[in-house]
């Protein structure tokens, strides 16, 4: 569905408002034939991120440019003790295997090195690192170790997506090359591409997920 700009900007400033977990007191947004630039800035990493997906979720938008920026309300944190703030949120966390994960911090940026089994367990790792006050961006070198691929993979993954009410399964192509997954087709919407990208990485074996799914309105 197609938007004048204007009342696409209403419906993502509304949509960035509705979110209890997002501080867009400081967002602005401007929209351009379906895609939406987000400048300013937020309390934390993990704020830029959500702001983004957001966006995704209202109608008539195609593309999201997002350029927020981190901006730290109150005293500055020290890369050092961030670090020790990682490091004991990464070992709190239940979907992060104990020990497989170490974050350093280098001016507030953080890079996680380490080896996790599966794809969730290296995006939850991102995920609780993103939620800290003092990160101003995330380098995930954490790596997947190798695991047996079944041959019929492709054809799970489609059935997976015909179980999904939100993946239109017909629209969409799934091939593979060793580990690496390959999408290919349209979506309706962000939702659909992301659940579908999200359904790929969970199948065994996988370590890689091309997604080149167009989202047309």
């Amino acid at each position: 569905m197609h938007k004048p700009n204007k009342l696409l900007e209403s419906d993502v400033q509304e949509e960035l408002d509705w979110d209890p977990e997002l501080d867009d007191s400081r967002i602005v947004v401007s929209a351009d034939d379906g895609r939406v630039t987000l400048t300013g800035a937020v309390p934390t990493f993990y704020e830029t991120m959500r702001a983004g997906d957001d966006v995704r979720e209202v109608g008539g938008v195609v593309g999201v440019d997002n350029q927020l920026l981190v901006g730290l309300l109150g005293d500055a944190i020290t890369d050092a003790e961030l670090a020790v703030m990682c490091s004991d949120a990464l070992n709190a966390d239940r979907f992060v295997p104990k020990g497989s994960v170490a974050a350093d911090v280098l001016d507030g940026y953080v890079t996680l090195n380490g080896t996790v089994r599966r794809h969730f367990q290296r995006r939850a790792a991102e995920h609780v690192v993103s939620r800290l006050d003092g990160v101003l961006g995330i380098h995930d070198k954490i790596e997947l170790s190798s695991e047996p691929i079944p041959s019929d993979v492709a054809a799970r993954i489609e059935k997976a997506f015909s179980r999904n009410a939100i993946i239109d399964e017909s629209a969409i192509k799934v091939t593979n090359d060793g580990h690496t997954i390959y999408l290919d087709g349209i979506a309706g919407s962000w939702s659909a591409r992301n659940a579908a990208e999200d359904t790929a990485w969970d199948a065994p074996g996988v370590d890689n997920v091309v997604d080149r799914i167009q989202v047309t309105q």
